[in-house]
């Protein structure tokens, strides 16, 4: 239902949408935030559109501000758009004329949903200082887009560093999430060398790349260059120069979104190197609502620490950058023993043919590279457990201690099996598991004790083997009545605060406070539900809060306790761990879909990595053909 009001008042819309209430229903109830869009005529449609489609995994009011003629007399133009034609949101648009595209902030105030998070958009140019224009003033999170309207995008980021607000974001960010984990996940395994120098080859002027080397800049501590590539080309490629060799990630060129990876220990693979579109730029960004502090660090303090290089032509004749995906050098490298990287190389058919199986078959190896197939379920648990003990290690060395959140079901006690066979055997250092926290992912709210709770389950399979301190073992309130399920999610939810990082305090801000998660261990259902996040639930879309109450869970028991995706999401590595013939289609269905909430488990992935470890009973047959171990 669309309803035009023109030359009106936000009184008269604000009685208008109070109307369509009563008439179509209840349509702010489950709007988890405030969007404001403000932006010009010409980028209105566009801006609609994507917001309109970025909101569907998180309802929203929309209410796009969009500054017509500022001459002449002051006019305010409204649409209301509700129902089919406002997706999983209701809509907003305003068009301001005269003296009114100055008092943005005033016309919007009384849109705004009570008592929720709000967020300002400036598709196209924004304000000088975001957090200081009237509606940033009013926003807990304000996202720019340095990149539009083919501005300067350095000479944009410099200014957003020096008025950058705790909640600043940028769309030229969101869209390297997917260089970021690759690089990330590339120095994960051996050799854990560090990086002596990188060298990032990009477009001059993309803003993209000036965050990208600045996250790098920072996050290594290592000298990082900028080289310019030709107008038009974008973000290239990185070089990360170790001893033992470079680790490139090089973008295909082609026209296809892959990217050819090649480190020492590997042959080169194609990766999957999606480039986000404008919408899911934006959701990526409407999954949290706290200050991004990577962001701000890669922004203000990384981007000055870079060096302008040259040309890719004088990176490429130093050997700082690499000439291209066809260049990289397979020769003498070591065959790795996993039969996940020694496939053949990427074809060097360049038919239309010939890149179509290229680009298909790259897809697929990066589909299986997030997948780990061992023979059955005591074996995989094991797996889990080695390289479990392996992140707590290197998280209680760099940090003094770890988190992690631990799954209940068949595999959530298998895993606590197999630790609690290291634990009897001494093979777990007391030194380092006295600094560990232990977590779940979701409790049955039932009374203690009961063979039901997940906790209960993990002490029949040998918790109290496991050389971790009582009071670092997290367990999520108990209890039986209906009245009680609200404030046992709230009071574990407080169990997570107290235990987050410093936050700055800004109530109502939406920011999900918890501890920095090294490993989330997910059980998966077949009807591919994680936690007690089961599909098309409510409790999929709530993303300001780290744990829900469930009142009328469709399995037994009904009540439960349960992380949120904000929360599980927050983790460095998130592992969802399955077992089990009756699992493989939910495993086949997540693996090939994203943020779907009929497939919860494809709506949650790490901040580092998303890993699937699976069984063979489970793992879809084109995975396991390519991807079996142990």
């Amino acid at each position: 239902m669309i309803r035009d009001l023109p030359s009106t008042s936000t009184s008269t819309v604000v009685k208008e949408l109070l109307r369509l209430r009563n008439d179509v229903g209840a349509m702010a109830m489950g709007r988890v935030l405030t969007l404001i869009v403000s932006v010009d005529e010409d980028d209105a449609d566009a801006a609609l559109q994507a917001a309109n489609d970025a909101t569907r995994l998180h309802p929203a009011r929309i209410v796009v501000v969009v500054s017509a003629n500022s001459r002449g007399k002051g006019r305010l133009d409204a649409q209301i758009r509700v129902g089919g034609d406002a997706g999983a949101s209701e809509i907003v648009v305003l068009r301001l004329y005269g003296d009114l595209t100055r008092q943005q902030a005033a016309v919007v105030t009384p849109l705004l949903l009570p008592d929720s998070p709000i967020v300002a958009w400036w598709p196209g140019e924004a304000p000088k200082d975001v957090a200081d224009s009237p509606v940033g003033q009013m926003a807990h999170r304000r996202i720019t887009d340095a990149a539009a309207d083919g501005r300067d995008g350095t000479t944009e980021l410099r200014r957003r560093a020096r008025t950058y607000r705790p909640g600043d974001t940028d769309l030229a960010w969101t869209r390297i999430t997917r260089w970021r984990a690759l690089l990330a996940a590339s120095l994960e395994g051996a050799p854990y060398e560090p990086v002596d120098s990188a060298t990032v080859v990009a477009e001059a002027g993309d803003p993209s790349a000036e965050l990208l080397a600045g996250w790098l800049a920072h996050a290594l501590r290592t000298p990082v260059s900028l080289a310019r590539s030709g107008s038009g080309t974008g973000l290239v490629s990185v070089r990360l120069d170790r001893a033992s060799g470079p680790v490139d990630l090089v973008r295909s060129d082609d026209g296809t979104d892959t990217a050819t990876l090649s480190r020492v220990d590997s042959l080169p693979r194609l990766v999957d190197l999606h480039t986000p579109s404008l919408a899911e730029s934006l959701a990526e960004e409407l999954r949290r609502l706290d200050a991004d502090e990577v962001y701000a660090s890669a922004l203000c303090e990384g981007i000055p620490l870079v060096r302008r290089s040259g040309t890719r032509q004088e990176a490429v004749g130093a050997g700082r950058a690499p000439d291209g995906p066809a260049s990289i050098d397979t020769s003498g490298r070591r065959q790795v023993a996993s039969s996940r990287l020694t496939g053949p190389p990427p074809s060097d058919d360049t038919t239309r043919d010939g890149v179509r199986d290229r680009v298909a078959e790259g897809l697929e190896s990066a589909r299986r590279s997030d997948v780990r197939v061992h023979p059955d379920k005591v074996s995989l648990a094991d797996a889990v457990v080695s390289e479990l003990v392996r992140r707590v290690e290197a998280a209680v060395a760099d940090r003094g201690e770890a988190h992690v959140v631990l799954t209940g079901g068949s595999m959530g006690s298998a895993v606590v099996e197999s630790l609690a066979r290291r634990g009897r055997a001494g093979d777990l250092d007391r030194a380092v598991w006295r600094e560990v926290h232990l977590w779940w992912g979701d409790e049955r709210f039932v009374p203690s004790g009961s063979p039901d709770r997940n906790d209960a389950q993990a002490d029949e399979a040998g918790l109290g083997e496991v050389p971790v301190l009582r009071r670092n073992v997290h367990r999520a309130p108990s209890g039986r009545s209906p009245q009680r399920l609200a404030e046992a999610a709230a009071r574990y939810a407080t169990a997570l605060a107290e235990h987050a990082g410093p936050v700055e305090p800004a109530a109502g801000t939406g920011r999900v406070a918890v501890p920095e998660l090294d490993v989330v261990l997910l059980g998966v259902g077949p009807d591919a539900h994680v936690a007690s996040l089961f599909p098309g639930s409510p409790q999929l879309r709530l993303t300001s809060v780290t744990t829900a109450a469930v009142p009328d869970s469709p399995k037994d028991p009904p009540m439960r306790v349960t992380l949120t995706l904000p929360a599980l999401s927050s983790g460095r590595a998130v592992w969802l761990v399955v077992a089990g013939e009756d699992k493989a289609e939910a495993v086949d269905r997540a693996l090939a879909a994203r943020d779907d909430p009929e497939l919860p488990a494809s709506c949650v992935r790490g901040r580092d990595e998303t890993v699937w470890w699976v069984d063979e009973a489970c793992a879809p047959s084109s995975v396991l053909e390519g991807s079996r171990t142990g």
